[in-house]
């Protein structure tokens, strides 16, 4: 028996480093160990930090944003979408 909704929630969800939501430093290579931070604006309040293999139902595809002090404990960088 198959669930809808399960398999909807699914197609939503997708990894960091393949989601324009993730910001990372300006030089930094796209790749799974790679920390950033979302910027998804439900996100954005906890400061969340995440390697490029995290991932979430938030999930917007296209190439991360960019910006320095993506990285640092706490980000330091401010959204740049």
């Amino acid at each position: 028996m198959s669930d809808k909704n399960s398999t909807e929630k699914d197609q939503e969800w997708g990894l960091c480093k393949a989601c324009k939501w993730w910001q990372i430093e300006p030089d930094a290579a796209i790749e799974d160990l790679t920390v950033g931070f979302c910027i998804d604006e439900k996100i954005l309040p906890f400061q969340l930090r995440i390697s490029g293999l995290g991932g979430c139902n938030r999930f917007m595809p296209g190439k991360p944003a960019r910006a320095a002090g993506s990285s640092e404990k706490p980000p330091a960088a401010e959204p740049v979408r």
